[in-house]
């Protein structure tokens, strides 16, 4: 019988195995962070990595002394003549928004094109606690038209009920369970991918909490106007206008101003009752959006970080550089000349969010959402507080902040007449503990 020959033991066995036991580990921590942040929140992350490798570290200090020296004054007008009136401070909100379009966000169309509406399904949903509505939104111009899908839900009553709307991530049929939801117009996906992917999304969407207190809810694809992608996110709505400035996050923000032209005309919403809200790049819609029509009675930013809610010129998160590296169809080509001096900008956050005033605000953001900069997003908001004053609003008080701390912390909301935050444990996301806030702020503040 044949001895078995003993396999010879190499020296670089030990430094392989190393190598794929570093390699497994790196794997298994992409996919952690992929499983608690979202899309592009994850490569935008991981890249900046390699983007500042000379400082790699900088887009996340969370502590030490932040710089305001250069923030923008919200009462003055651009040629230092101060606003003292709510007559001075609606110049001084047209002068903003100017500036925001040709700086940082692009062209939002106000004209040149019309908007039409068929109801194109209608039915009871939710064990007949609700109406379901879903509306064919038409934009045409003299280039043609460009169609989206609003999806609504609306509490069965015999009152008009106020509305949230916003856009989602996904596609409509993400947003609940119900196999009554059509696809989403821009949706390429067969019937058989569609309807594994149903109701994927409903945590986020809380639509039978929200039907359940009295509010109805809209939402649309952000792909029906759109694609976020940078080779083809012109070939929707975009390709009607002759506007190489016209971008993704505006012609995402020309989306939920269309879909509010559907809801003031709907008798079964209060159209003095609506709310916009967005989460992270829709988030950034969702204040630019909100910040422009003033059909929208309040504003709410989830997570929305750089270039939504947070400050530009911190530089905390993500940065003003990589932002656009990363995503450069999402605002104008202006933007990106200020990627290595942002305290050059004529504008910040601050003055967006005071552009809303006198309508209410509400900014969220998570602790663990470095990415987003959420004390970015506190300070931002507290800067913007001369404008609702102006009004003679009620603003958050400094006291919302405990001695020793420089925003709220975890679990604590603070609110008033004209704004509301709340800062939640966790990561980059839309949870039901965020609703329940949105939901007790507005049955304070929003309902009739």
């Amino acid at each position: 019988m044949k001895e078995k020959q003993r396999k010879k033991f190499h020296w670089w066995y030990i430094p392989l195995g190393i190598v794929l036991v570093l390699v497994l580990t790196a794997g298994g921590l992409v996919l952690w962070m992929h499983s608690i942040l979202p899309w592009p929140n994850m490569v935008a992350m991981t890249s900046n990595f390699q983007m500042e490798l000379s400082d790699p570290m900088r887009a996340y200090v969370v502590g030490g002394e932040r710089d305001y020296s250069t923030l923008p004054e919200v009462l003055a007008l651009q040629d230092g003549t101060g606003v003292e009136t709510p007559e001075d401070m609606a110049l001084r909100r047209a002068e903003v928004l100017d500036l925001f379009e040709k700086h940082v966000y692009g062209v939002l169309p106000k004209n040149g094109f019309e908007t039409s509406f068929e109801v194109v399904e209608e039915g009871e949903a939710l064990d007949g606690a609700a109406l379901r509505r879903q509306v064919k939104l038409t934009v045409t111009t003299d280039k043609g038209s460009s169609d989206a899908l609003l999806l609504m839900y609306l509490p069965n009553s015999d009152r008009p009920a106020p509305v949230v709307v916003g856009l989602n991530f996904n596609g409509n049929h993400t947003v609940l369970d119900d196999p009554a939801i059509l696809p989403s117009y821009a949706s390429e996906k067969d019937a058989a991918v569609l309807e594994e992917e149903r109701g994927g999304k409903a945590e986020r969407w809380a639509i039978e909490e929200a039907v359940a207190r009295g509010y109805g809810v809209a939402t649309i694809w952000c792909n029906d106007f759109a694609p976020d992608d940078a080779k083809a996110y012109s070939s929707r709505v975009i390709s009607l206008f002759d506007e190489p400035e016209f971008k993704a996050v505006g012609a995402w923000a020309f989306g939920i101003m269309r879909g509010v032209d559907y809801l003031v005309q709907d008798a079964d919403v209060d159209a003095a009752r609506i709310a916009d809200i967005g989460h992270s790049r829709l988030g950034k819609t969702a204040v630019w959006a909100g910040a422009n029509d003033e059909r929208i009675a309040l504003v709410i930013s989830n997570d929305s970080g750089n270039t939504g809610a947070s400050l530009t010129r911190e530089n905390r998160g993500e940065t003003l550089k990589s932002i656009n590296a990363l995503f450069p169809h999402w605002f104008c080509t202006k933007y990106k000349e200020y990627g290595a001096d942002a305290a050059s900008l004529p504008v910040d956050q601050h003055l967006l969010l005071a552009c809303i005033a006198p309508r209410r605000v509400y900014v969220a953001c998570a602790e663990g959402d470095l990415w987003a900069d959420p004390q970015g997003a506190w300070n931002s908001l507290m800067a913007s507080r001369p404008a609702f004053a102006l009004y003679g609003l009620d603003v958050l008080p400094d006291g919302c902040v405990a001695e020793g701390e420089t925003q709220p912390h975890a679990g604590q909301a603070c609110w008033s007449g004209a704004m509301g935050y709340h800062n939640r444990a966790g990561w980059h996301d839309v949870q039901r503990e965020d609703w329940e806030f949105y939901f007790q702020y507005m049955d304070e503040y929003l309902k009739a």
